[in-house]
């Protein structure tokens, strides 16, 4: 349909342009491609996890997008039907952002092919009470929430830069259901812009800024009061909001997580518990208390819209099917 159409189209304004001078040949040249570039785009491509050297594919096996978890921001606002950027709105995580950094909806936007998520001071002091005692927040940050979960077996990518500030986060998975051994948390990837003399030593030894880490956890439970981990790290080239990384993960099996970095295997964790439970894709840039924001307001109050900003390519998962 496409193909006649476009040679129907052609055919049209090459007549009517051959009534004209010969000069506007150019202008044929220019419409042809205009019409194969909105030939192109009307065509559904299907994307591939991005693996460099060893591909880990089984075999017998390939890679199927999962369209409800998976955008490139190619409009000019968030899909809500996909993401729930209001973090109150979600029907089963409510964290609302760690102090001093609340997390607003406004914050998160979808710009010429990319989500941002902007960070900065808030214009007056802003106190909520989501957990019972007040919580007094002056800064803000951004989350962005799936409204479906997703579980073992799928692989999950973002291509992103974090902003060039004293806040940080990243690309993650949650659990929801509070019993026992089942509220689960996956960090793809989670870091920070820059260090400053108060950001804590053992942070400033694993370059906090310049890093690759990841975590799964078992989260506190009304069974076991502590939390239980196991994390992964490794050294970027250069400072995580210098350039974009492409941060993946597979979700081998309950037992098994796999860890990528620009296409590259990097480590495996296996997790404290079986792993097998649904969770939500989350993408935050919120404040931490071990790279606490100075009390001038750092970066985060005075650096320049760009620098404050965290720009994330896109976000993709993938399931598994046969051949």
């Amino acid at each position: 349909m496409l193909k006649n159409q476009k040679k129907f189209l052609y055919l049209f304004v090459l007549l009517g342009l051959m009534s004209c001078s010969a000069d506007k040949s150019s202008d044929i040249e220019e419409i042809e491609a205009e019409i194969d570039s909105a030939t192109l785009t009307s065509q559904k491509v299907e994307k591939k996890p991005y693996f460099v050297g060893t591909n880990p594919t089984p075999n017998g096996k390939k890679w199927k997008t999962v369209y409800k978890l998976t955008d490139e921001f190619s409009d000019n606002e968030i899909n809500l039907e996909k993401w729930y950027t209001d973090p109150n709105a979600h029907p089963h995580l409510k964290w609302p952002g760690r102090l001093p950094a609340l997390f607003q909806s406004k914050r998160i936007k979808a710009n010429n092919g990319k989500m941002t998520i902007e960070v900065g001071k808030l214009g007056k002091p802003k106190t909520i009470s989501p957990y019972g005692e007040p919580l007094t927040y002056t800064y803000y940050g951004g989350i962005l929430r799936s409204k479906v979960t997703s579980t073992v077996g799928n692989y999950y990518e973002c291509r992103m830069k974090m902003s060039k500030t004293e806040m940080g986060g990243g690309f993650w998975l949650m659990g929801f259901n509070n019993n026992c051994n089942k509220k689960h948390e996956i960090d793809i990837t989670e870091s920070v812009g820059v260090l400053t003399p108060l950001t804590a030593e053992w942070a400033k030894r694993a370059k906090w800024d310049e890093i690759y880490h990841s975590n799964a956890i078992r989260r506190e439970n009304k069974c076991q009061e502590d939390s239980e981990r196991a994390q992964g790290a490794v050294t970027t080239r250069t400072k995580n909001h210098e350039r974009y990384y492409v941060y993946g993960f597979w979700w081998k099996s309950a037992t098994e997580l796999v860890f990528f970095l620009d296409g590259k295997e990097q480590y495996t964790l296996r997790p404290p518990v079986p792993f097998n439970q649904q969770m939500y894709l989350q993408f935050s840039i919120e404040s931490y208390d071990w790279n606490p924001i100075p009390a001038d307001g750092g970066k985060v109050a005075s650096a320049s819209l760009k620098d404050r900003t965290c720009y994330v390519d896109y976000i993709r998962t993938f399931k598994l099917i046969n051949k």
